[in-house]
């Protein structure tokens, strides 16, 4: 049974828990110098603006029309992310740098775990130790949540029981991505760790237009069939149910089922979340509700740990005023966000030594 620590959001349709302060202020900074370290470095000033400036004009995450183009393209990008960061698929070939930072598409990327085949295997490779083996150990950590144990039992420990594959992405503000699936590559369960800075999910039922098969949509050429499919087209859009979830620093965010295998997800490429997105979250009353809960229960020499988006201080009954200032001011403003997007890889998790005929073999 999953952690009672994570907490259901009701949805239209079910699949979504958050874990706010899934991880400490003391353990959030030091993962994110432990990433830096493992991927080179953090951007210096002037490219973080250039890939900020580039990135804010090619991905979109809250426009239908930009939902149902970038659907097809985007779960091929990030369906097999291990072969399309290597730019052996997808349409945008990365950029290798000498560290563990790859460009795609205007954001930095990379992965641990393994590579994962385009036949759905994982080919394995050791995690970070602070990632599997030391401290904090995120991926045991995740998995005694107990949200992956349907598809494990439960059994053993770290990526036995719970994610045995993490996708690392680097979102500077003004950075998103555009709204996708992951493909059939993992199971129905993703767990996402934000450092840094919080965002905004956008989670979007996918156009009926693009469900249906070519064969459903061939039609007969003429200026009548172009007005029809374009009727429909607008139609199968407009029906696009929304769900936007608000993700803090430090919160594990977990989807499951349909939510998260056959709803699209993104984030939208902006530096500041407006009061509007920030209240139609389905989760906004719950993060001030959490707030105040915590507020009543830590001292004021510890409140640190509170997982408020800009880490100011706060003294006891405070909750109340910081939500009426972010509800009648301009809003929240993102900084620098890495996200642990931690999932299980559905295939057979393969051994590179038989990979290569190597099993059963001698030195000579």
């Amino acid at each position: 049974m999953p952690d009672k620590r994570l907490r259901p959001v009701a949805t239209a349709v079910p699949g979504v828990s958050i874990w706010y302060d899934f991880v400490t202020p003391a353990e959030e900074r030091y993962l994110v110098e432990k990433i830096d370290a493992a991927g080179g470095g953090p951007l210096n000033a002037a490219a973080a603006a250039a890939a900020a400036g580039s990135d804010a004009t090619t991905d979109t995450a809250d426009s239908p029309a930009g939902t149902a183009d970038a659907a097809v393209t985007t779960q091929q990008r990030d369906g097999v992310e291990a072969a399309t960061i290597d730019g052996t698929a997808g349409s945008t070939p990365a950029v290798r740098k000498p560290s563990g930072w790859k460009d795609l598409n205007g954001r930095r990327s990379m992965y641990w775990g393994g590579t994962v085949t385009p036949s759905g295997s994982l080919v394995p490779a050791p995690f970070p130790t602070f990632m599997d083996s030391a401290w904090p150990n995120v991926i045991d950590r995740i998995a005694e949540t107990g949200v992956y144990d349907e598809w494990t039992g439960g059994k053993g420990n770290g990526k036995d029981r719970g994610p045995n594959h993490c996708l690392v992405n680097e979102y500077l503000p003004g950075q998103g991505i555009m709204p996708h699936t992951d493909g059939p590559a993992y199971l129905p369960c993703t767990s996402t760790l934000s450092l840094g800075s919080h965002t905004i999910l956008h989670l979007r039922s996918k156009p009926a237009h693009l469900a249906s098969t070519s064969s459903d949509s061939a039609v007969a050429n003429g200026p009548s069939s172009d007005a029809s499919a374009g009727d429909d087209r607008a139609a199968s859009i407009a029906a696009v149910q929304k769900i936007d979830l608000f993700l803090p620093p430090r919160s594990l965010v977990v989807l499951t089922g349909a939510l998260y295998s056959d709803w699209l997800h993104g984030i939208a490429p902006t530096g500041l979340d407006t009061v509007e997105s920030l209240v139609a979250c389905a989760n906004w009353d719950d993060w001030w509700r959490y707030q105040a809960e915590t507020e009543a229960d830590t001292p004021a020499s510890t409140e640190e740990t509170r997982g408020l988006p800009d880490a100011s201080p706060s003294s006891a009954g405070q909750s109340t005023k910081e939500r009426r200032m972010v509800e009648e001011g301009k809003g929240w403003e993102r900084q620098r966000r890495i996200s642990l997007t931690c999932r299980r890889v559905a295939g057979k998790v393969r051994n590179l030594g038989g990979l290569l005929g190597l099993v059963g073999t001698r030195r000579r």
